[in-house]
């Protein structure tokens, strides 16, 4: 197994990748960001239609995301682009980071035009990365680890082989003393009794009934049925015909450990072991989600196939079906058609996705970044 290799943050937590983070607290500074992308392609540079005249409940998701992203120990260093007018100012941001890392806040109406913000974001830039570069990688514990697991692009074969080998794996480092996360919330419905078996104390259970009870009402609310939207034609096409089957294997990715507690978008965890997120099913809002809470990398197992990637984590995409890893074989980085076709183990596929998720969470690069797959939808609150 490839040893573990990080960047120590002043915390004490360790990033699997040292990114400079450009990031728009407004819609209305996303150029300027897309600009810094389109001159430094290295640094991570996220844009986003959020940030202002919005309720206080999208408010609120709005502020912990930005804020979560920011301190994601994958992130080196990061600076917050605004207008200078919205309900979520950069300048806030940067100083709830403190000293946690180099920060920086840039406003366009301070600066005089969008042309002047850009050539402040680039001096950051600039700085940041001549001192991330010169920061070598040290040995972490397994312990350390922080990872979440996700689906997409489902069929029969994630349910009864994938997922269940990443369930494998999440419990290896829960029980290494790491953390492992599970989102997608509206997926759980058709599982609910499983998650709820699997709940640390009553509380816990309140809280899960609480967030199904609100994706329930929600959908009733606009005269629709939550297993409407879920599954979708792919996922129907794939062999899971009812919401029911999908949840019933999605859930197989949090493996067998007890369920800590549900954390709502932008919320980190509160103590080692699982934890459920309260996030979307659209798979970039999702994985933006895990990277807000915290996470270094996400496990991500498709049957059909999908491209996507994030401007933060590793995405790892492991695959069990073989019309799947034929059809997109240039993004599956793990391979584990052999559970289904020869009858090989569900240890033995934990073992190959545990293995790269080593050499990943080391500096190994997934197909997503290879292929420069930058996905990135922030969680808004609705129904999915």
């Amino acid at each position: 197994m490839t040893p573990l290799l990080g960047y120590r943050r002043r915390d004490g937590r360790f990033g699997v990748r040292n990114h400079v983070l450009v990031l728009s607290t407004v819609t209305c500074a996303n150029r300027v960001v897309q600009r810094i992308g389109f001159e430094f392609p290295e640094v991570a540079c996220i844009d986003q239609a959020a940030g202002c005249m919005s309720l206080d409940d999208d408010r609120e998701i709005t502020h912990r995301m930005l804020l979560g992203l920011a301190r994601n120990p994958n992130v080196g260093a990061v600076c917050f682009v605004g207008l200078g007018c919205e309900q979520t100012p950069g300048r806030l941001l940067r100083d709830e980071i403190g000293d946690l890392k180099p920060a920086e806040s840039v406003a366009i109406q301070s600066c005089g035009s969008s042309d002047q913000a850009i050539e402040r974001v680039r001096s950051f830039v600039v700085e940041a990365s001549r001192t991330l570069a010169a920061q070598p990688r040290e040995p972490f514990d397994a312990a350390d680890l922080v990872i979440a697991t996700k689906c997409g692009a489902s069929d029969w074969t994630s349910a009864l082989a994938s997922n269940p080998a990443v369930g494998v794996v999440s419990d290896r480092v829960v029980c290494a003393g790491g953390i492992s996360m599970m989102g997608e919330s509206a997926g759980w419905f058709g599982a609910d009794h499983v998650l709820l078996g699997r709940a640390r104390d009553e509380r816990v259970r309140e809280d899960i009934l609480r967030v199904l009870r609100r994706l329930y009402e929600n959908a009733m609310h606009r005269g629709k049925r939550i297993d409407e939207a879920n599954p979708s034609p792919g996922n129907m096409a794939g062999g899971l015909t009812t919401l029911t089957e999908k949840a019933l294997g999605g859930v197989r990715k949090s493996g067998e450990s007890p369920i800590e507690g549900i954390l709502a978008p932008g919320e980190t965890p509160l103590g080692r072991g699982l934890w459920l997120l309260d996030n979307p099913s659209l798979d970039p809002a999702s994985v933006a989600g895990m990277a807000a809470a915290g996470a270094q990398l996400v496990l991500f197992t498709t049957g059909r196939g999908t491209p996507i990637g994030s401007p933060i984590c590793p995405v790892i995409k492991i695959c069990a079906s073989a019309a799947g890893s034929k059809r997109l074989a240039a993004h599956i980085d793990v391979d584990i058609t052999d559970i289904v076709e020869s009858g090989a183990s569900i240890g033995s596929g934990a073992d190959r996705i545990e293995s790269l998720m080593h050499a990943v969470a080391s500096g190994e690069r997934t197909r997503a970044e290879a292929m420069g797959h930058r996905e990135f939808v922030m969680p808004q609150v609705g129904v999915l």
